[in-house]
């Protein structure tokens, strides 16, 4: 089965910084961005396809200061996929850091 190679993107003042490998899932900063589809879709499309064969153990890491609501449904999909992946018996941990006063 073909292995997904990684996917970086550096963050902006209004879009998070991006750094997906095998077994790992990071994202963090800021999320406004301009247009939300266009941003986040290459980050959808790529945990669908590594999904299909992950690795054993998959480390996810969200340290989002600010997210608008554009965003947010898309964070919510990539939840929901890696949820599913949890369901078919891989092992998925979820880090979600966040300011005590938010």
């Amino acid at each position: 089965m073909e292995q997904v190679t990684g996917l970086f993107i550096k963050g902006t003042s209004k879009t998070p910084e991006v750094n997906f490998k095998r077994g790992f899932i990071s994202i963090s900063g800021r999320s406004i961005p301009e247009d939300s589809v266009t941003f986040y879709q290459p980050l959808v499309k790529w945990i669908e396809s590594y999904i299909t064969n992950p690795e054993g153990v998959t480390r996810v890491d969200f340290k989002i200061e600010y997210i608008n609501s554009g965003s947010n449904r898309f964070i919510f999909n990539i939840l929901r996929l890696l949820n599913e992946s949890y369901k078919q018996g891989n092992k998925v941990l979820i880090s979600w850091l966040f300011e005590e006063d938010d």
